[in-house]
């Protein structure tokens, strides 16, 4: 079964985002208050179900931010007819573009979300909900508020590789107290102090996740020791520390009987072996928008989407002669403007938006130990080549030699294509370019190539939250 249908309307109930007095000015609805909330184990456990629900909008992992990363790269030839994602894939985007504006909205709402049942889950007055059962509820939000924060800070600040990340970041708001109707006018971390804040959260969550669930689909869609891991190297492959990445990536890739890489590649929305940590959707919970979700986006209107997102030329030609990721998982079709298109066949449902969203599999953490290897070593490492020669073997593609790589960058630019070819619709490539200062695009672009640190590769902050008086200046360029 899917675990979070019911939760996301409880969650609405008892606090919603407020138009009038700031960003993140949060006011009590209806008759359902924290206080209520969080009477008991049954409703924390909704409201830890409702922070996961909150994930789920287009806005957040229900299939936007993946569109954005794709188009904005070289992945997708974007042909959609919002004049809103029109702008970020022209890279002439406004400060007032409604689809930013609510972005940032729902980001903060899942982690306003999670902050609830950390805030509010200890004083909760139960007999029968124990002290291990608290500290898990709590470890999973903090693992909700780490992922999504970290979107959240790659969408609207540069790398952690400009400075160090001593750039203007996103807000960090650490408590619930804006649930009962506070002020909040937080001004603007850095990149950096975001980071810490994310592996703060995933450290404190890891020792009271639990390793698995009974049913599958709460093993691969709720926080667990894989999840964290999976994620924490994600994290320390993006600051660049690649000795973290390497031990959280083995902490999934040795001894470690729940996951696998996949022989083939039909283990998409299954919850297989495959998935560490995947969004949960069914044909009536899922994105909840009228414009479409994952299929939606990337499907064209034969298939129940909107055509908007065919594959590029550019990714096209990555893919070698006989490549199963291409000849399995793409089809042909016609796109929005009806021409004949190539389209991805990673997500399946253009209808009900009911195909989960990938966030975490097994694929990655191969990819980043390899990564971290030659990085941490300067030399064409072995050990990443074999680990690579695992994805190729099963795309039916020749085995990489350490011969035919010269240096360790020659070494490295063939991992990153690997990266790119195995993720690819799955929201990585614009932050793999970024991280590894690389443009955006090479060609093909009708407004300019951008590359780490210039304005546009990242978004701006929503006029309305500047507007509204909150200490948040804006991105420059914009």
């Amino acid at each position: 079964m899917k675990i979070f249908a019911k939760y996301m309307s409880l969650i609405a109930l008892f606090f919603a985002f407020s138009a009038c007095d700031s960003e993140l000015a949060i006011e009590p609805e209806q008759s359902l208050s924290p206080t209520v909330t969080f009477s008991n184990e049954a409703g924390a456990q909704a409201a830890l179900f409702g922070a996961y629900s909150a994930t789920q909008s287009l806005d957040v992992f229900g299939g936007l931010s993946f569109v954005i990363s794709e188009y904005m790269t070289d992945n997708v030839r974007f042909v959609g007819s919002f004049p809103t994602l029109q702008e970020i894939n022209n890279y002439v985007t406004i400060a007032s573009n409604t689809n930013v504006q609510g972005m940032w909205a729902a980001h903060y709402f899942a982690i306003l979300a999670a902050n609830a049942v950390i805030d509010n889950v200890p004083g909760v007055v139960d007999p029968g909900f124990t002290d291990a059962e608290r500290k898990q509820f709590i470890a999973e939000a903090k693992f909700i508020r780490a992922l999504t924060y970290l979107q959240l800070v790659n969408l609207w600040g540069q790398p952690y590789q400009v400075n160090n990340g001593n750039t203007p970041g996103v807000p960090l708001v650490l408590t619930g107290g804006a649930l009962v109707g506070d002020i909040v006018k937080p001004a603007r971390n850095t990149v950096a102090e975001v980071y810490t804040q994310i592996e703060k959260d995933l450290s404190e969550a890891l020792p009271d996740v639990v390793n698995n669930f009974a049913a599958a689909d709460q093993t691969r869609g709720r926080a667990t020791k894989g999840g964290v891991n999976a994620l924490l190297s994600r994290v320390s492959l993006y600051k660049g520390d690649w000795a973290k990445t390497i031990q959280y990536a083995d902490a999934i890739l040795t001894g470690n009987n729940l996951y696998a890489l996949a022989g083939d590649f039909t283990f998409y929305d299954a919850n297989t072996s495959e998935d560490i940590f995947a969004i949960q959707m069914t044909a009536t919970d899922n994105s909840r928008t009228g414009s479409g979700g994952l299929g939606g986006y990337f499907l064209p209107a034969s298939r129940g989407g909107r055509g908007d997102a065919p594959m590029s030329a550019s990714i096209l030609a990555a893919y070698g002669t006989g490549d199963k990721r291409l000849s399995s998982l793409s089809f042909n079709g016609t796109d929005a403007t009806t021409v004949s298109s190539t389209f991805t066949n990673k997500y399946k449902d253009g209808t009900t938006n009911a195909d989960n969203a990938p966030i975490l599999r097994v694929t990655e953490m191969v990819l980043n130990k390899a990564e971290a290897l030659v990085k941490s070593t300067n030399t064409v490492n072995a050990d990443a080549i074999t680990l690579v020669n695992r994805l190729r073997t099963r795309a039916g593609l020749t085995p990489f030699d350490a011969a035919q790589f010269t240096d360790a960058n020659a070494l490295l630019t063939a991992i990153l294509n690997e990266r790119r070819l195995e993720l690819a619709f799955e929201g990585h490539r614009r932050m793999d370019l970024l991280r590894n200062g690389l443009p955006l695009r090479t060609s093909g672009t009708t407004g300019p190539i951008s590359k780490p640190g210039d304005p546009k590769v990242i978004l701006p902050i929503p006029t309305r939250e500047i507007d509204l008086g909150a200490a948040l200046p804006q991105n420059t360029g914009y």
